[in-house]
């Protein structure tokens, strides 16, 4: 059974520190002139004031395109010999943006496993109309829960809950409303596969094959901190970082 392009581009993020295992996440590829990225939340790989601090992480990656059950391990280094970070962050600071970039061994992954990548072009165009109230898609690894026998992710429906592309309360995020759960930090949030694209001035145009946008990075639940717990149930909130961070971190990454 062949593997479909759009799970191809998602792998489960293991952490480790002294190789004992910390926690684990969603994390996805992204290719940007010729380099390729892993693209996660940075709480999915250090969380400073919880000494959630793991010098590793592993991503188990399909080794055949034609046999979903053929899979391999590999292991990416988070600092140097010198201790320094070897990942990307955003230019504001990660208490502004929770989205960082590690970027990978293209020579090195690309021959030996069956990985597929977002580009630049999968983000929702500006002449795009993307509705409140619209469906979405999450692709991750909830729990740490999936498919461990064919090493596939698991899909949760979602709907957008705010307007975008406003930045919500200010901040580079979009609200979608989903029962996820950990796990799914640095999931890539898509729209729906459609051969109908509606545009921002009211017209609409059909392509030739399917397409998915990508939304963005979802990072984590939404609550109020006040709730009456007795009372009021959960939010059922997610904040979504926006898609256009990522080129933002890769560029200044090689500046």
């Amino acid at each position: 059974m062949p593997i479909s392009d759009m799970v191809a581009k998602v792998a489960q993020i293991r952490c480790f520190r002294d190789g004992e295992p910390q926690g684990v996440g969603t994390g996805f590829f992204y290719l940007h002139e010729d380099n390729l990225y892993l693209i996660t939340n940075r709480h999915v790989i250090i969380k400073e004031e919880e000494d959630f601090i793991p010098d590793e992480i592993c991503l188990r990656l399909h080794t055949n395109p034609n046999d979903i059950r053929q899979n391999d391990d590999y292991s990416v280094r988070l600092y140097n010999d010198d201790g320094e970070r070897l990942w990307f962050e955003h230019p504001t600071g990660h208490n502004a943006i929770d989205v960082a970039a590690i970027q990978m061994n293209r020579e090195q992954v690309m021959p030996s496993f069956f990985i597929r990548a977002f580009r630049p072009e999968d983000h929702i165009p500006g002449d795009v109309d993307i509705s409140i109230g619209e469906d979405v898609l999450v692709i991750g690894y909830p729990l740490g829960f999936h498919d461990a026998l064919h090493n596939l992710p698991l899909i949760r429906n979602a709907i957008i809950s705010s307007v975008y592309p406003v930045p919500f309360q200010g901040h580079p995020i979009i609200l979608i409303d989903s029962r996820l759960h950990s796990g799914t930090s640095g999931s890539p949030v898509l729209t729906k596969p459609s051969q109908m694209i509606r545009h921002t001035d009211g017209s609409t145009s059909l392509m030739s094959g399917t397409r998915s946008f990508l939304v963005g990075v979802h990072s984590g639940t939404l609550d109020i901190v006040e709730r009456d717990t007795d009372q009021d149930e959960p939010l059922g909130l997610n904040a979504v970082w926006f898609a256009s961070l990522i080129p933002e971190i890769i560029t200044q990454a090689g500046s």
